[in-house]
């Protein structure tokens, strides 16, 4: 096979001779002496040399940019130099298939495997080269396509991510991390609304656990998949779930080459939480169920592994609750012997002391009755002797008021009213006590008689008069 270059340098050879043969064809532009050409003729010109240089189809590869499908139906892209999809003075290729030519190329790409084309795709293409006068532009006019190239580069891209994730070590970094007993906060990555999502909810609310989901919203094909993918990855990574679900319907193989990039498997393996995946897929894997920590094919099998891995939690619960239940009991079983035997044993022994209860009881009832009996007989002879004891009463009585009526003449008798009415007077010294010796020369006395009361100053001590007795005037002043 020829280099490259030697390809090239055929290639402008059979331009340089093309442009030579439309001038000595064309000769000078009519009415022109100066050469100048008009845009008819040099369009005209530059498609004739284009046309000589690549008589027939040639076979081109390269990247898929900037995929469209116009109202027509017509396919329209760019082909640039793989991996250059940002250099945007890098080469590229405008590239037309039109719609009565799009059957053979579906038919070839369906016959590998369900390939289709979009952005981002590798190719290698047959087409006719040909300058558009209408726009300016040298372009491809695709006529067939080589899926076995597109296939072995998937495949060749694939491995070598693979590897890649292997010598770095996280190709099964996301599968060490241990999953939680019961994940009933499941993080979901998926587009909103979709068939996946609507699948997948579907079998955990038929599981009857209780399973919260968080959605974060991710184009899962297209030119934002990658972008989307990465970016929920991390947003759920940081939110409060247990495990987090990527999961998509199935589609071509070209449909899920979003999950075949590094960036996204890069993102599953260093994600702090387990990812589960469930790409819509039955041949392959991809590298993301690869790089996840479990993967199914399907989103109602990704949901259902969840489901079984709770409901496996759920059954140890079950069984450790039987086992606890027969230790229970069998620890139980002799302490229930004892207390049937402690029972038995109480209620004879509560049942003799009834009886002697009992016994005591009626022996206290009867003591009660003769009781009862000196009570009735006690309240005959109260009544009896209440007559008598009125009568003494009466005696007694009397006895008192005459003897409190003898005393009390003889109090009147000896009263100091009785006394004073006989003649006899009372002297008081100032704070009111009774003056029984002579008071002291100044000093004032109260004399209080039977029908007067007067205050005296004591001036010089009297002698008693003559004829009384010294004793007598002491016993006036008392």
């Amino acid at each position: 096979m020829r280099s490259r270059r030697g390809r090239i340098r055929d290639s402008l050879r059979a331009v340089s001779s093309a442009v030579e043969g439309t001038r000595a064809a064309a000769g000078d532009p009519a009415g022109q002496p100066d050469g100048t050409w008009s845009v008819s003729d040099l369009t005209a010109a530059v498609g004739e040399t284009i046309q000589r240089a690549f008589p027939g189809e040639v076979w081109v590869r390269g990247e898929i940019i900037g995929y469209s499908v116009a109202a027509s139906g017509h396919i329209y892209f760019n082909l640039i130099e793989p991996g250059s999809g940002n250099d945007r003075r890098g080469a590229r290729m405008r590239v037309a298939l039109f719609k009565g030519r799009q059957r053979l190329v579906n038919r070839d790409l369906a016959a590998a495997g369900g390939l289709t084309l979009d952005d981002g795709i590798e190719v290698r293409i047959r087409a006719e080269v040909e300058y558009y006068a209408g726009s300016g532009q040298v372009q491809l006019i695709m006529s067939g396509v080589d899926p076995h190239f597109t296939l072995g580069v998937l495949a060749a891209d694939r491995e070598r991510i693979l590897a890649e994730l292997a010598e770095s070590g996280l190709l099964r970094r996301n599968a060490a991390l241990p999953l939680p007993l019961v994940p009933l906060r499941v993080g979901l990555v998926t587009a909103d609304g979709s068939a996946a999502h609507a699948d997948f909810v579907h079998e955990l609310r038929a599981s009857g656990y209780a399973f919260e989901v968080l959605l974060c919203d991710a184009r899962v094909q297209g030119v934002t998949a990658e972008a989307d993918l990465v970016a929920a990855l991390r947003t759920l990574g940081r939110a409060e779930v247990d495990v987090i679900a990527v999961v998509r319907g199935g589609g071509d193989r070209t449909d899920l080459l979003a999950f075949d990039l590094a960036s996204v498997a890069k993102a599953i393996a260093l994600c702090p939480l387990p990812v589960f995946c469930g790409i819509g897929h039955e041949i392959d894997t991809s590298v993301a169920d690869q790089a996840a920590h479990t993967a199914a094919k399907t989103p109602t099998a990704c949901a259902a592994a969840l489901v079984a891995h709770v409901a496996a939690f759920d059954e140890r619960l079950a069984t450790a609750r039987s086992v606890l239940r027969l230790l229970a009991e069998r620890r139980l079983a002799r302490p229930r012997a004892w207390l049937g035997e402690a029972r038995l044993r109480l209620g004879h022994h509560t049942q003799r002391h009834c009886r002697t209860a009992a016994g005591k009881l009626a022996g206290a009832r009867r003591s009660l009755q003769r009781s009862h009996a000196h009570v009735q007989r006690g309240t005959v002879s109260l009544r009896a002797l209440r007559p008598r004891l009125e009568r003494a009463s009466a005696r007694r009585l009397g006895t008192a008021k005459a003897q409190l009526r003898s005393a009390s003449a003889l109090v009147s008798a000896v009263a100091p009213e009785r006394t004073l009415a006989r003649g006899f007077s009372i002297t008081r010294a100032a704070d009111g006590s009774i003056v029984r010796d002579m008071p002291a020369t100044g000093d004032t006395i109260v004399t209080e008689t039977a029908r007067a009361r007067f205050a005296s100053t004591v001036s010089a001590e009297a002698s008693a008069p003559p004829g009384k007795p010294t004793t007598e005037t002491a016993d006036l002043r008392d």
